[in-house]
């Protein structure tokens, strides 16, 4: 993120808890951005997604939580269902059904 960026990000953080935004807090922010890698979209929704879950005094390190646990988060169910499951050969399922009888048969599981 760039300096405009992260007194934009910061200028947000104000709006909502009245903070006093100087040069020594842009430059911690900043460098807070660099080491956790953050864009200025990912950051911003973060911003936004912290104050309205949380009334906490907002920190670079809630920034950079709230960004991991939203590329953690498995993907939407609409997305998932629409992944296509490779159907299994007939010749494999083939294979599995008679290891499955080789199995019931030592078990003497008729």
């Amino acid at each position: 993120m760039n300096r405009d960026q992260i007194i934009d990000l910061l200028t947000a953080a104000a709006a909502y808890d009245r903070r006093n935004v100087g040069e020594g807090d842009v430059h911690a922010w900043s460098e807070a951005a660099r080491r956790a890698g953050w864009t200025f979209d990912k950051a911003l929704n973060a911003l936004h997604e912290h104050y309205a879950t949380s009334s906490a005094w907002l920190m670079p390190g809630h920034i950079t939580e709230r960004i991991r646990l939203a590329s953690r988060q498995p993907a939407p169910a609409d997305e998932l269902l629409a992944l296509e499951r490779k159907p299994a050969s007939a010749e494999r399922r083939a294979e599995f059904m008679a290891q499955i009888r080789k199995l019931a048969d030592r078990k003497s599981i008729k």
